[in-house]
C-alpha cells in the first residue's frame, strides 16, 4: 500500500467530504495508518506493464492484468451511457470505470457505493485520484448495509441513475450485492403493483378528486400536528389478527399513548371503548369507506387525502385534516395553493399511519395487529367488516368458511418467519410491506419501534415488546386530548384565492392535454409516426406531465379487442388510448369547471 497517495488522496478526500472523512478516519495520519493496518494480507496492489495498478484478492483480479484504465474506457464509451442522466457503481474495485466515466461525462452525477471500508482505503492508496474525487458530481456512500444504502440512493434521487454492477467482485461483497439486488427486486414488484393499481383505479381517484375540490378548498393540512409529541410514545393499531390480544388493555395503554388506528381497525376500538386520537384513511376506494359505514368517533381527528371516497369526509369525527395527496392530480393543486405535509405511502395505510407517528415526533411507536400475515391462518381480527361480510353473504354451499380459505390461499402464501422463532403464511403483498417498514424504520432509527402483538411476520427493526413495558408509563390522557385540541383549532390561512388560481390552471393544463391527445389520436389514424414523436416529446416536458402519465397509465388499463389478441395493430392501440386520454381529460374538466361555477355546493 503507498501511504503516500494515500496520504495525497485523504487530504483531498477530507477537503471534498470532511464528514466522511471524519466518519472513517481518514482526516488525520493516524487514522489513515490505522485503516491501512486493517486491509487484509491477501488483498494486494499490482503493478501492470501499463504502469497503473489492478487488485488481486486471493487468486482473483478484479480489474485487467494488462491495462485496466484501458478496459475501463471502453466500458465506459459504450453508446449505450451516452443517454444516462446519472451512474451509480456499485463495488467499484479500484474505480477506473468511475473515473474514466468522470472525464467523459462532467454533467453526470457519479456515486461510488463501496461496502468495505478497506476496499476504499485500498482505492485511496492505489494512484492519484485528484481527478475523480474533483468531479462536480461525485457522491461516496462506504460501509452501509444494503438497506441504508439504498434509502441514501432513494434521498440523493440515484435510484433512477443507471446502476452499474461489477464483474468481479470481492468475496466480501457478495453478499452485501445478493441483499442490495434483492431489495432491487423488492422495489421493481413494489413498483409493478403501483402501476397496476394506477391502471386500475386511475380514474377513480381523478374522479373522486374533482368531487372533494371543496374539501381541498376549506381543509387544513396535517403540518399544524408536527412534532406535538416529542416526549409521548405512540400506539398504532392495524387490524391483523393479533389486533384481539391487545383489545382488553386497550382502555388502559390509551391513557399513556396517543393512539392512532387505520381504517379497518376503528370498530375494534369502538367496540374496546376507546375513540382512538388519530384515524388514517388514505385509500380511495368505496369499500374502504364501508369500515366506516354505521360508526362515529367525535373525539378522533380524521388524516385522509383529497382522493379519498367522498363520503370518508361526512364521517362524523372531531375534524377532517388533509395530508398531501398520493396522486398528481391534488400536487398539482397544492404546489400551488399550500403544503398538507408529507406522509410515505408502501401500499398499506399501516405504513402511512407509522409515518404520520412519526411525523407527530413519537420517540417511540407501539404496534398492535400489524401482522402482515396470517397467524393461525386468520386473516383479520374477530367482528372485522370482512368477517360480517362473509357471515352476512354466507350460504349452505358457500359458508363463511370458505370466503377465509379464499382470502387466505388466492394470493399463494408461503411461511416466513414469526416473531416467536416458528413460521407464520403470508404472500408477496404483505412481504412488499414489511419491506417498507424495514426500510422506513431503518431510515428513521430515532423513532423505536417495537410489536405489543406477538403474532405475525418478523420484521427487522420491530423487535416484540411486553405489553408491561407500556403500561410502567405515567398517564398522560389529559394532556394529550389538550394538545390535539389546540393545535385542531388553530387558525390556518384559508388560501382560498390561490386555490381558484390553481384550479384555473389545471383546467388550462388538461385543456392542452387534451388537444395534444386529439392531435396524436388523428396522427395515428394517419399512421404518422414522425408526427407522434412529437407529440410524445411535447407531453414529456409539460408541466402537467404527472397528471398525463396518470391518465395515460389508466387509459392503457382498457383491455384490446380479445379477437386482436396480441397481434393488436400498435397505431389502432396508440390510437384508442389516446381518445381515452381526451375523454379522461374532458371529464375532469367539466367537474372542475362545475366547481369553478358552482363554489357553494361543494360546502
Amino acid at each position: 500500500m503507498n501511504e503516500r497517495v494515500l496520504g495525497e488522496n485523504g487530504e483531498l478526500l477530507t477537503r471534498r467530504f470532511p464528514e466522511l472523512s471524519a466518519a472513517l478516519a481518514l482526516d488525520t495520519p493516524e487514522g489513515r495508518a490505522s485503516l491501512a493496518r486493517g486491509v487484509p494480507e491477501s488483498w494486494q496492489l499490482e503493478a501492470t506493464p501499463s504502469g497503473l495498478p489492478t487488485l488481486r484478492i486471493g487468486n482473483t483480479y478484479l480489474h485487467s492484468r494488462y491495462d485496466p484504465r484501458r478496459e475501463a474506457g471502453r466500458i465506459a464509451r459504450d453508446p449505450s451511457r451516452a443517454a444516462c442522466g446519472g451512474f451509480v457503481f456499485l463495488s467499484p474495485g479500484l474505480a477506473y470505470g468511475a473515473e474514466e466515466t468522470a472525464l467523459l461525462r462532467a454533467d453526470a452525477p457519479i456515486v461510488l457505493v463501496i461496502p468495505d471500508i478497506y476496499l476504499f482505503a485500498l482505492l485511496l492508496s492505489s494512484r492519484p485520484l485528484d481527478t475523480l474525487l474533483a468531479h462536480p458530481g461525485l457522491a461516496i456512500v462506504v460501509g452501509l448495509p444494503p438497506a441504508e444504502t439504498r434509502s441514501v440512493l432513494e434521498g440523493m434521487g440515484a435510484l433512477e441513475y443507471a446502476c452499474l454492477n461489477p464483474g468481479v467482485v470481492p468475496p466480501g461483497d457478495r453478499t452485501w450485492l445478493e441483499g442490495f439486488r434483492a431489495l432491487e427486486q423488492r422495489n421493481a414488484r413494489k413498483e409493478e403493483i403501483n402501476r397496476n393499481t394506477l391502471r386500475r383505479f386511475g380514474r377513480l381517484w381523478l374522479r373522486n378528486m374533482t368531487k372533494n375540490l371543496g374539501r381541498m378548498r376549506d381543509l387544513g393540512g396535517i403540518r399544524r400536528f408536527e412534532l406535538l409529541f416529542p416526549d409521548t410514545p405512540a400506539l398504532l393499531l392495524a387490524a391483523g389478527p393479533s389486533l384481539d390480544e391487545i383489545l382488553p388493555m386497550l382502555p388502559e395503554l390509551s391513557r399513556r399513548c396517543v393512539v392512532i388506528a387505520v381504517d379497518t381497525a376503528l370498530r375494534a376500538c369502538l367496540r374496546s371503548g376507546v375513540e382512538p386520537d388519530f384515524l388514517v384513511l388514505v385509500d380511495p376506494q368505496y369499500w374502504n369507506y364501508r369500515h366506516l359505514d354505521g360508526l362515529e368517533a367525535s373525539r378522533t381527528v380524521m388524516i385522509t387525502e383529497s382522493a379519498a371516497w367522498p363520503a370518508v369526509f361526512r364521517f362524523p369525527a372531531k375534524a377532517h385534516f388533509l395530508c398531501s395527496s398520493l396522486f398528481p392530480l391534488g400536487r398539482f393543486l397544492e404546489q400551488r395553493t399550500r403544503k398538507r405535509g408529507e406522509l410515505g405511502a408502501g401500499g398499506s395505510v399501516a405504513t402511512t399511519a407509522w409515518d404520520f407517528a412519526r411525523h407527530l415526533g413519537c420517540p417511540e411507536i407501539f404496534v398492535a395487529g400489524l401482522d402482515l400475515a396470517f397467524p393461525r391462518r386468520q386473516t383479520h381480527f374477530k367482528g372485522s367488516l370482512f368477517e360480517e361480510r362473509a357471515h352476512g353473504h354466507s350460504r349452505r354451499l358457500e359458508p363463511a368458511e370458505l370466503e377465509s380459505v379464499r382470502a387466505l390461499y388466492g394470493a399463494g402464501p408461503y411461511p416466513v418467519a414469526d416473531r416467536q422463532g416458528g413460521t407464520v403464511l403470508t404472500d408477496k403483498r404483505l412481504s412488499l410491506y414489511a419491506w417498507w417498514f424495514e426500510s422506513r424504520i431503518a431510515a428513521y432509527p430515532a423513532h423505536r419501534t417495537a410489536s405489543l402483538t406477538s403474532g405475525g411476520m418478523m420484521i427487522p427493526g420491530i423487535p416484540c415488546a411486553e405489553v408491561g413495558s407500556c403500561l410502567d408509563r405515567p398517564p398522560c390522557r389529559e394532556e394529550i386530548a389538550n394538545r390535539i385540541g389546540r393545535a385542531a383549532e388553530a387558525p390556518e390561512d384559508s388560501g382560498t384565492g390561490d386555490f381558484y388560481r390553481g384550479v384555473n390552471e389545471l383546467i388550462e393544463s388538461l385543456e392542452d392535454l387534451s388537444r395534444l391527445a386529439n392531435r396524436a389520436e388523428k396522427a395515428c389514424g394517419r399512421r404518422d409516426a414522425r408526427e407522434l414523436d412529437r407529440i410524445d416529446r411535447e407531453i414529456l416536458t409539460h408541466p402537467a406531465k404527472e397528471i398525463a402519465a396518470m391518465i395515460f397509465d389508466a387509459a392503457g388499463a382498457e383491455p384490446s379487442d380479445p379477437s386482436e389478441g396480441s397481434r393488436e395493430d400498435p397505431f389502432l392501440r396508440s390510437q384508442r388510448i389516446y381518445r381515452a386520454v381526451g375523454d379522461a381529460s374532458g371529464e375532469n374538466i367539466r367537474g372542475l369547471e362545475f366547481f369553478l361555477k358552482n363554489p357553494e355546493a361543494f360546502r
